[in-house]
């Protein structure tokens, strides 16, 4: 299977993806679904408003090949 999966993704202050959603499937509902698990094993630099950190949305791709 290959394919490409756009996620949006909720990062909380520590850095963790809170919760996620798929925007564009690969296509694969087995893709989408390893996609947003490894998105939950991330660690991201969370927003910041002031230089306090912040909960804030951001969007990713995954891109499923063979080589």
């Amino acid at each position: 299977e290959t394919g490409i999966v756009r996620l949006a993704f909720l990062i909380d202050v520590n850095g963790s993806a809170l919760e996620s959603k798929v925007e564009r499937s690969s296509g694969s509902g087995r893709l989408d679904e390893a996609a947003r698990k490894a998105l939950g094993l991330c660690k991201f630099k969370p927003a910041t408003v002031d230089g306090k950190p912040e909960r804030a949305w951001a969007k990713i791709e995954y891109e499923w090949k063979m080589d």
